[in-house]
Formats: C-alpha cells, structure tokens, sequence
C-alpha cells in the first residue's frame, strides 16, 4: 500500500478527529497509521499520565471537578493528540508539496536522461527518444508540445454530438436557455480561477 503524502494526511486526520468526535469505535491500529512515531510517543504518554491520574483520584462527579483534576478519556486524549496533528500537518502541506514537486521533477530528469543517453549510444535521435520516454511515463514533453490523437471515428462522433446539442438548446424554453448560460459563466468563471 502507497504512503500517505502531504496531499493525503489533513484529509484523512481531520476524518478521524470526526470519528472520533462522533464516539465511533476504533482501533488502535487506524488510531495509529496516521500519527508520526513522535505523536504516537506523545499519545503513550499523555495516557499514561492519566492511567497514573486514575490510580490517585475517584472519578469524578461533576465537570467542575474533572477540569480541576484534569481528568480525560482516551477519546479525549486521541482526540486533542489528533488536533496537535492536524495543525503539524496543516503548517507542513506548503514543503510537503515543494518535497513533491522536487521529487516529481528528479523522477523526469531521471527518465529523459536514462532514455536521452541510451539512444545517444545507439546512434538514434536522443532528443526524440527522451520525449517519448516522458509521455510514456507520464510527464510532460521537456520542449512543452503536447500532441492529442483523434481518428475519423472520433471526429464523426464529435460533430454528431455538437449537432445534437444545438438541436436541444433550440428546443429549451427561455428560462431554461438563461440556466445554461448561466452554467457556462459559472463553469468560465471556474476554469479561470484554476489557471
């Protein structure tokens, strides 16, 4: 199973905080996965302290009393170590995803280059071996082109597409018409936000 990365592990965190806010059952082991070593030492021992707390004091009897003593459950414990671990990894995501990034361009440089010198020995177009060699492994061309392949099939299913569309927006009624141009706005006004 993959390791859970920066883009990962605030999502899952903040799902097990609400797990366990909600009282669902869980293991120790899912308690576990996605806490560090530190933050795992951190759980032992904050339990710990109150396995210690429990041998000197009674349960308490009101909240007043449990604030004073300090007193948790080990839903309470999970559960303020999950924060601590929300916020580490919410003020981690910026380098997490440099991390990434840089690791994703060394694994190109790694292909093109392997690719690059293999056809260098073998007396063929290195430049074009190396490009291909990013394609196939899913980065982008280092010369930035991009190539998209469609055949007639693909072209002839296009256009009876289009032309099916148009005959359907002729036949909407005006507030329907001003609905779909209001989801192409929307949808414009999405797409520029993205880029």
């Amino acid at each position: 199973m993959p390791k859970l990365n920066v883009t990962h592990l605030v999502g899952r965190i903040q799902e097990r905080i609400e797990q366990l806010e909600r009282g669902d059952a869980l293991e120790a082991r899912d308690i576990n996965a996605l806490l560090t070593k530190e933050q795992q030492q951190e759980l032992k021992d904050a339990w710990t302290k109150q396995q210690a707390l429990r041998k000197i004091h009674k349960p308490p009897k009101s909240i007043e009393e449990t604030n004073k003593i300090g007193w948790k459950t080990i839903r309470e414990v999970r559960l303020e170590i999950y924060k601590q671990a929300l916020q580490e990894a919410q003020d981690g995501v910026g380098d997490g995803i440099e991390k990434l990034l840089h690791q994703s361009e060394v694994k190109a440089a790694r292909v093109f280059m392997d690719a690059f010198s293999k056809a260098k020995d073998e007396d063929k177009n290195a430049w074009s071996a190396g490009n291909i060699a990013l394609r196939r492994n899913g980065f982008n061309r280092i010369d930035g082109q991009s190539y998209s392949y469609s055949n007639k099939r693909d072209r002839e299913v296009n256009e009876m597409e289009d032309s099916l569309r148009e005959r359907m927006e002729a036949d909407l009624s005006a507030e329907e018409k001003e609905q779909l141009e209001l989801g192409r706005e929307y949808d414009k006004a999405v797409a520029k936000r993205r880029k």
